[in-house]
């Protein structure tokens, strides 16, 4: 991804709606030690950015005559029309951990889903972990081919992370990645005949019957 340029927000008492008239969304540049910096960022590069990056894309900006490494950690919308409203971007400190999220990539194709014996189901999106910028991988691929059965699942004990990777804390360690669910039966309905509606039906079949014999009798 190409070095993008932050604008220092000058104006803070400018609305968000001002902004967006003028192409530009209100954001905030935050690091660890709770220092932020106001910017402002144009429209068309943050619709570029929500494409492109995700919460372990390492985004090169710069602020002024400051270079900076960054991820995208927020983004504000309008609940009614869905509009960006503000963003937040995390500095990275490349000589320190950090806490990152790491997103999950299913691969393969597990046999119970292909014999339609149950439904693969995803419980996780993606493993919150704490790591040095040097040591992050922009996936954890799921491998899911070795799920043959109903009941069968793979939690995050089962992971093998790299080197310099390791989990915030031990209670993620027992949470369900995927795991299979058996099919619901769907049971047919089948319609009930009650001894009223057998009665109704035999006496308008015998109606006409009537009807005949009436006019034969005249």
């Amino acid at each position: 991804m190409q070095v993008i340029e932050f604008i220092i927000r000058e104006k803070l008492g400018k609305s968000s709606k001002q902004l967006l008239n003028e192409g530009l969304i209100p954001a905030v540049v935050y690091n660890a030690k709770t220092e932020s910096t106001p910017i402002q960022v144009s429209e068309k590069l943050v619709h570029t950015l929500l494409k492109t990056a995700t919460s372990t894309t390492i985004i090169d900006a710069t602020v002024g005559d400051k270079k900076m490494k960054v991820v995208l950690k927020g983004v504000e919308r309008n609940p009614l029309t869905d509009t960006v409203r503000h963003l937040s971007f995390f500095q990275i400190d490349e000589s320190a951990p950090m806490h990152f999220t790491i997103p999950f990539n299913i691969i393969g194709v597990s046999p119970a889903v292909k014999n339609n014996l149950g439904i693969l189901v995803k419980a996780l999106a993606g493993l919150n972990v704490r790591c040095r910028l040097a040591d992050l991988i922009p996936q954890i691929d799921i491998d899911v081919s070795e799920l043959e059965h109903p009941g069968q699942s793979i939690s995050v004990s089962d992971l093998k992370l790299p080197e310099g990777i390791t989990l915030p804390n031990d209670e993620q360690a027992h949470s369900a990645i995927v795991t299979i669910t058996e099919l619901q039966k769907v049971e047919e309905v089948k319609p009930v005949t009650t001894e009223e509606t057998t009665a109704e039906g035999e006496a308008s079949a015998e109606q006409p019957a009537t009807e005949e014999a009436t006019e034969a009798k005249e």
